[in-house]
């Protein structure tokens, strides 16, 4: 049986489908290119920091 990893259930769970395809004004049919991907991990608005974090850490688990 799978060990549960509450946190990450957790993260998952406040996700707001779409939330960073928005604010990157990307249609959410498409991924995201690895150099906004960039940009927005250095982005100034901390919450759009966050979202781009994770999908990169979320990216590796995709594969």
């Amino acid at each position: 049986m799978a060990k549960h990893n509450a946190s990450l259930y957790r993260a998952m769970h406040h996700l707001r489908k779409g939330g960073l395809h928005r604010a990157l004004n990307i249609p959410e049919d498409q991924p995201i290119p690895a150099d906004r991907l960039a940009t927005a991990r250095n982005s100034k608005n901390e919450h759009v920091q966050h979202m781009a974090n994770f999908a990169h850490t979320m990216g590796g688990f995709k594969k």
